[in-house]
């Protein structure tokens, strides 16, 4: 009887210790995706397959007009903030012409609206 009672609590022990490396890896999978537990080097990873990442296409004339970018707003409506950084054009617009409610993303180059977040319905 008590070889049975050690053998539960080393089993348990053993779970708890395993449950606990089970964690570990995970979250250093989610900070690392190169993260192998049982290799001794830190070299990455490089897959068979793997392709260069595209380079984007030199641009001739990098301040080109995209001509007239429509957003669909009411005639009450009124932009509160415009901010460019990078290639993306945010803007903070009021569809009733006092509170914020909606962020529309456009991209600078091309004019195309890439998004739109509605904070009120």
């Amino acid at each position: 009887m008590a070889v049975a009672k050690a053998l539960v609590i080393v089993m348990s022990f053993l779970i708890a210790v395993l449950m606990g490396l089970i964690i570990y890896g995970f979250y250093q999978k989610s900070q690392n995706p190169n993260y192998k537990m049982f290799r001794a080097d830190d070299t990455p990873v490089v897959q068979a397959d793997a392709t260069p990442p595209a380079q984007p296409a030199p641009q001739a004339n990098v301040g080109t007009s995209f001509g007239e970018v429509s957003l669909d707003l009411p005639a009450t409506a009124r932009v509160i903030s415009a901010q460019a950084n990078a290639n993306r054009l945010v803007l903070v617009i009021a569809r009733n012409g006092e509170t914020a409610d909606l962020v529309a993303v456009v991209d600078l180059n091309s004019g195309k609206v890439l998004g739109r977040v509605k904070t009120a319905p």
